[in-house]
């Protein structure tokens, strides 16, 4: 039987959809945790990041995992887990370049600071909102994209 060069790129892979989410997480919040910490935080830059780690996620997942249904909804926490390890890492890059510490030695060395400086400065209602926007359009994404 002949297969159709559509049918065959519609075909589950849940693995491999799951490999590259993980990966355009890990990415994303490496991505925009640095640029955060380089510009500083003045609370209104969560939801452009939120957004774009979101589609990120749900583009990675819902192309590559194929018609996978239950990448959709890995999307969700995988974009909000994303999300806040940017955030963390932004603070570890701003602590890092205010004190001598290597940005790397800040978040492993010292998570406890930042995570406090994070959960006392950073977190608010709108960065809450925020994670459930990313989780969101990680699922609509994975969900539109894997039709």
């Amino acid at each position: 039987m002949i297969v159709s060069a559509s049918s065959a790129a519609q075909a589950a892979r849940p693995a491999r959809g799951l490999a590259a989410g993980i990966a355009a997480a890990l990415f994303g919040a490496l991505v925009f945790g640095f640029i955060q910490g380089k510009i500083g935080h003045r609370g209104q830059e969560v939801g452009y990041w939120a957004l774009c780690i979101g589609l990120l996620t749900g583009a990675a997942l819902g192309k590559l995992g194929g018609r996978a249904p239950l990448l959709a909804l890995v999307g969700i926490p995988l974009a909000v887990v994303s999300v806040s390890l940017a955030q963390l890492i932004g603070v570890a890059v701003l602590m890092g370049d205010e004190s001598s510490w290597p940005t790397t030695d800040t978040l492993t060395e010292h998570f406890g600071l930042v995570a406090g400086y994070w959960r006392d400065h950073i977190l608010g209602r709108n960065d809450i909102t925020f994670y459930a926007v990313a989780g969101a359009e990680s699922y609509l994404v994975a969900k539109r994209i894997a039709e």
